[in-house]
This record gives structure tokens, sequence and C-alpha cells, in this order.
């Protein structure tokens, strides 16, 4: 739009633009005409306008006007000041020329122009003054509505900080029962130890007690034996004083009766009667005695076993004793560990509330941006917006729609919040309930496993017990008829007398191992216990059974795990270009050759595949691995006889090829799969893995791999594989804040399940 067509749309409108002082628009406008565009178009186009304006105004100037009656020479008009872009038109202002009464009064007199000029003036301050009573009008309406929206905004956060200090005292409040529950477990922990304590101190004084009674009773038996004995030696001297008395009393009667014959006779029968009667005094003392001595044997008897009877006592009371402190003991240890775990969970649980409160401020620090930049928003649109009243109202209600859906939607957030913590609980819940069944599922799966594992070896060493059995008799019957054979031959030899050179030859070739087959066997011991008996068994070796047998020390000592051993098959003989790859190939050819061998399959590809876990090459080990894996159905089976029959350093390597083939990361993710074959050939190849040594893979499944479940099952099988190199490592995850709850309670079980094993268990398990 140029500047002539503004100024024409402007004039169609009924707005008078004019100039003022060269450099300024005085605008007569309509109310509600002059729109944002128009203030837009006019500061953009205002010097045009000014050109063009002051060109009209010559161009009137030049005109005549000679015949005019003389008017003032500033007429009234509304001044209306133009800003530069980007600001707002003010309200008018109105410039007046001076009263008319300053005119001279002669013209005032004379000229009836000046009377309309006058009343013009009169009318123009009355409407003066009533835009100005409107204005203030206006100003005072938009203040109360500003008053009003500050009072709305300072409610709402009034509100809303209510609301946070309510939530504030509940999280406080959740916390404060918290501690006052675990200082309550604390305190009733510390009550029973205490109670124990004192039952401890109670039994110990009632066995001093029972002991200082016992003295007493023992002090009292000997005091009352002391008498008894004292008393028995008195009633003896009595007897020997009366004895001494009766023989004197004799010589005088015999004294006496050679005096008078008469009273000896009359006497004699009293004296009789009186020693009668004092004899039975004494026979019946005496008895007494004896029976007083047969009571202190039975009191010495009753009193050794009673004393028996205490010693068996505090026997038993110390045994009770040192088992009451071997239980505390471990009560102890527990609580200890049980402590640092609860330490680390009240550490991490610290750290979450700091993040918590941290976001909560943050969030506070938002919200108090956000109202103030809100504030000064609206306190910007009301100042903008003050020329206009329809506009100012709008901008009020636009303000109060605002507060209004920013209350509806905080309200919204937090019933969200409050829905979302509900369901999160409800989830959380729920998931612990998942998890509680999934670990008896998972402890009922581990059950059937070693079910079967123990009876696959039961049917295992059955098989092998009765193969051995026709392989030393087959051997046996094979060497009857070869040393047959041999002496028919000698003997044939010695009545021809024709040499057969090659006949010779073939039997000096053929006779060693044949005359040593009986006497080399290989001694096969088991290479993990499962079976609880730990058996050793002498297997012999032919050359029909192991036609690549090595030597008595290079025997393994490994025997299967699962089932007894498949026969690979018919042995296809390998091509010579794949022998040459395996034997002068580069690494990468060597590879390949060994990725072919399972394609192969037979006796002589399963050699070729075990002697490859001896390459330098990693990738050819790695290769040999996977052949291996795919070599037979049983996979178990085939790693567990190469496993048997290689050397220690070798075992060490094929545990380390499994890992870094990929093939334990597979293991690892069907211990959860929904194939029980999967299942069950995952958990065998991991088990031989564990106990060929290499267990690192496993520990970083337990620390990083995002299923639960895969991580409780290798916890698992670490602790069912009974190594003691891994105790270490349980150690130090248990204390580590890095593992979910369910898998760190695992971890501590493996860790007491390990260290509570007697010394036979652990040697059985090594």
């Amino acid at each position: 739009m140029t500047a002539h067509e503004l100024l024409s749309q402007l004039r169609a409108k009924g707005v008078e633009i004019k100039t003022s002082g060269g450099d300024r628009l005085v605008i007569d406008a309509p109310k509600g005409t002059v729109t944002e565009n128009l203030r837009a178009a006019l500061s953009a186009h205002k010097a045009e306008l000014l050109q063009i304006l002051n060109t009209e105004a010559n161009q009137a100037a030049a005109s005549p006007a000679a015949a005019a009656p003389a008017v003032p020479e500033t007429p009234p008009v509304i001044v209306l000041p133009v800003p530069e872009v980007g600001e707002e038109v003010s309200q008018p202002g109105l410039a007046f020329a001076p009263e008319t009464s300053h005119l001279p009064a002669a013209t005032a007199e004379v000229d009836p122009a000046a009377d309309s000029v006058a009343r013009e003036m009169s009318q123009l301050q009355i409407e003066l003054m009533r835009l100005r009573t409107e204005e203030e009008a206006r100003r005072a309406e938009v203040e109360a509505a500003r008053i009003a929206a500050d009072n709305a905004m300072q409610v709402e956060q009034e509100r809303l900080r209510q609301r946070e200090e309510e939530l504030a005292r509940q999280r406080a409040e959740h916390e404060r029962q918290r501690i006052e529950a675990e200082a309550h477990e604390r305190a009733e922990e510390e009550h029973r130890r205490q109670l124990g304590d004192e039952a401890i101190a109670q039994t110990a004084l009632l066995l001093t007690q029972m002991r200082d009674d016992e003295d007493v009773r023992r002090q009292q038996v000997e005091a009352k034996k002391r008498a008894a004995v004292e008393r028995h030696e008195a009633e003896l001297a009595a007897l020997r004083q009366a004895e001494e008395e009766q023989s004197r009393q004799r010589s005088d009667e015999e004294r006496k009766h050679i005096e008078t014959e008469a009273r000896r006779r009359t006497q004699e029968e009293e004296l009789r009667r009186h020693a009668e009667s004092h004899f039975r005094a004494v026979e019946e003392e005496m008895e007494r005695v004896q029976a007083r001595e047969v009571a202190r044997i039975k009191a010495e008897e009753e009193t050794q076993r009673l004393v028996e009877e205490a010693e068996r006592r505090r026997r038993e009371e110390e045994a009770r004793r040192l088992a009451e402190e071997q239980a505390r003991r471990r009560a102890e240890e527990e609580a200890k560990l049980r402590a640092e775990i609860e330490a680390q969970l009240r550490a991490e649980a610290e750290e979450r509330r700091r993040a918590e409160e941290d976001a909560r401020r943050e969030a506070e620090e938002e919200a108090r941006r956000r109202a103030e930049e809100e504030a000064q928003a609206l306190a910007a649109e009301r100042a903008r917006r003050l020329a206009e009243q329809e506009a100012q109202r709008r901008a009020d209600e636009e303000a109060r729609r605002q507060a209004e859906e920013g209350a509806r939607l905080r309200a919204e957030e937090e019933a969200r919040r409050a829905a979302e913590e509900q369901s999160r609980m409800s989830a959380e819940q729920a998931e612990n309930n998942r998890i509680d069944v999934q670990k008896r599922e998972r402890t009922e799966l581990e059950a059937r496993i070693r079910a079967e594992i123990e009876a696959k070896i039961r049917a295992e060493d059955t098989e092998r017990r009765e193969g051995d059995a026709r392989r030393r008799a087959e051997e046996e019957a094979h060497r009857r008829a070869e040393h047959e054979r041999i002496v028919a031959e000698e003997a044939a030899k010695a009545t021809t007398r024709e040499p057969y050179p090659f006949e010779i030859e073939r039997s000096e070739v053929e006779d060693p191992p044949l005359s040593n087959a009986s006497s080399k066997v290989t001694e096969i011991e088991e290479w993990f216990q499962v079976d609880l008996q730990n058996r050793k068994e002498i297997v012999p070796v032919t050359a029909e059974s192991n036609f690549f047998a090595r030597s008595e020390e290079e025997a393994s000592e490994f025997r299967p795990v699962s089932i007894p051993e498949e026969s690979f098959g018919p042995s296809a003989h390998l091509p010579a270009e794949v022998s040459e790859q395996l034997i002068r190939g580069s690494s990468a050819e060597r590879m390949a050759a060994v990725s072919n061998l399972p394609h192969i399959g037979g006796e002589e590809a399963f050699r070729h595949i075990s002697a490859a876990f001896d390459d330098p090459a990693i990738d050819v080990r790695n290769a040999a691995a996977r052949a291996l894996f795919e070599l037979q159905e049983d996979r178990a089976a085939a790693f567990t006889r190469a496993l048997r029959e290689a050397s220690a350093d070798r075992r060490r390597k094929i545990g380390a090829a499994i890992a870094s083939s990929g093939l334990a990361n597979e293991a690892i993710r069907n211990l959860t799969g929904e194939s029980r074959d999967k299942t069950y050939d995952a958990f065998s190849l991991l088990f031989l893995m564990s106990k060929a040594g290499e267990v690192q893979s496993l520990m970083r499944a337990i620390e990083e791999h995002p299923n639960i479940e895969v991580r409780l099952a290798v916890v698992k099988l670490l602790a069912l594989s009974g190594q003691p190199d891994i105790l270490p490592s349980f150690r130090r995850m248990a204390v580590r804040g890095s593992l979910p709850p369910e898998v760190r309670s695992a971890v501590m079980e493996a860790i007491y399940q390990i260290t509570s094993q007697s010394p036979a268990e652990a040697q059985s398990t090594m």
C-alpha cells in the first residue's frame, strides 16, 4: 500500500490528518477507527505522508483568500502525536487556540464567525472534559480488573503453595514413619538380642547356682558321713568300755563266788538277763550302724550320680552355649551384611530424595519464573491496550481465561500425577507378584532340570558300566583270539621255515598295541560333581574305541555331564583340500576349513575340531566352538567329551572360545525362552563354560543384562557350579548400588549358599 492509497483510505473513513511543526502528524479520528495495521502503515509511510500534506498545505496557502474574514491564526485541532515504529498511538490530546476573549472586542462584535468559533471552542472544552472523565473511568476499571487478576493470581499461588507444603508434609510424614519403622525394627532386634543375652545370663546364673547347691549338698553329705563315723567310733569305744567293765565285774563275781556261793546263784540269773539284754542292745546298735553304713553308701552313690548328672548337664549346656554362640555369630554376620546393604539402600534413598528435592525446587523456580513472565506479559498487555476499552476488555478476558486454563491444567496435572502414582504402585505390586510367581516357577524348573540331569547321569553311569563290561569282554575275547592266531602263525612258521617278511613286518606293527591293549587304561574322573558318590572307574581304551588315544599322562579327568555319549556316525574321509587348509593354510583358510567340518561329520571331524582349540588364532578357536556346537544335536555331550579329552590349557581355551564366539550370549538369551530343550541346552553349555573357568561373561550378564529373570537364572547357575573364585565377585556385587533389589537378594543367597557348604561339599564341587 502506497502513501497516497493510505491517505485516501483514512479520509474515506473520516480520519483527518494534518501536519504540526513540519515533522509531526496530527490525526483526528473517530473512536475505534485507527487499528494496529493502520498504526503500522502510518509509522512506515510517515515521511511520505508529511511530504504530501506539506505540499497540499502550500497549495492551499497560494490560492486567493483575501475575502475571508479574519479568524484566529491557530484553529482548534486535536493533536495526536504519531510514535515511531513499534510504539502505540496514545489517546488523542487536544490543543486549542487562545480563547476569543483575548481578541479585540470590536472584532467579536462585528464578526459573527468569531461567535461560532467561540461556541465551537466551548463545545470542544465540554467534549474534552467528557473524554477526560471517560478516560478516568476506563482507567479505574482497568486498575480494578488488574487488582482482581492480581488477587486471583495470588490466591492461586497461595493454593499451589499450600498444596506443595501438604505434599512435602506428606512426604516428610512418610519418611518419618519409615524411619520410625526402621527404628522400631532395630529396637525389636535389640530387644530380642537383650532377651537372648538375659536368657544366657540367667542360664549361666542357674548353672552357677546349681553348682553352688551341689557343692553345699556335697559338703552336707561329707559332714553327715564324718558325723556317722564319729558316732560309730564313740559307740565302739562305749562297747569296749562296757566289756572292760563286764570283765571287771566277772572277776569281782568270781572272787565273791568263792566267798558266797549262795549269793552267786541268786545273782547269776539276774546277771545273765542283764548280759543278754545288753548283748541284744549291742547287736541292735551294730545293726543300726550297718544300716547307716548302707545308707551312707547309697548316699555316696546318689551323690556320684548327681555329680555325673550335673557334669552331663554342664556338657550339654556347654554344647548348647557353643551352638548359640555360633548362631549368634552367624546372625551378627548376617546382620552386619544386612546393615551394609541397608546403609547402601539408605544412601540410595537419600540420593533419590535429594534428586527429588532438587527437581521440586527447579519446578518451583520454573513455576515462579513462569508466573513472573506471565505477570510481566499481562502488565505489558494491559499497558499496551489502555488506549481502547474494547481491546482492554478482551485482554482481561483472555488473561482470566488463561489463568483459569492454567489452574485447570495444573489441577489436571496434579490429578494425573496422583493417578500415575497410584497406577505405578499398582504396577509395582503386580510386578512383585509376577516376580514371586516367576521365582517359584524358576525354582520348580531348576528342580526339574536338576532331577533330569541326575536321572540322565544315572542312566549314563549304568550304560557306561554295561558298555565297559562289554568292551572288556570283547577285548578279552579279541586278545585270546589274537594270541591263538599268533601262536598258530608261529607254529606254521616253525614247520615251513619259509620267510614271510611282509607278514612279519605287519605282525611287528600290530603286536605292540594288541599286547598292550589289556594293560593300557584311562582313568576317567568326574570333571564336576553332580552325582553324590564321586566314584572313579577304570575304562579300557582300545584301538577300535579310541583311534586317536593318547598316553596315560594326557588322559582327561572329565566325564559326561548329562547323557551317555553318542557316536558321531561313520567317519567320512576328509577331502585333501580341507586337510591341506587345516595344516598349512592361513588363519582365514583354517577358520573356513574348521567351519566346514560339521558338514563332513564323523570322528575325524571331531578330532580336528578339538585340535583346532589349540590354534594360536582366536578366530579359528571361535570357529571351532561354533563347529563343535553344530556337530551333533546333543551339544552338551559334544562339549563334555571335548573337555574330558582336553588338557587343562585346552579346557581354558574351550571355555574362552564359548564366550568369545557368541555362544555364551545366545545361551544367556535362551535361559528364559519358551523352548524347554533350548533352555536345557543353554543351561548345560553355560554350566560347562563356568566349570572350565570362564565366568566373566556370566558376571557381566548379572550386572548389565536388561532382563531380571536372566540375571537371576545366571546367579543360580553360578551358585550351583560352586566355583570358589566367584565368591569375591559376588561379595563386590552385594554392596554395589547398581543392582536391582531382587538380583542383590539372589546374590546374597548365593553367597550364603557357597559359604555355608561343608568342607566335603566344597571339595566335591571343585
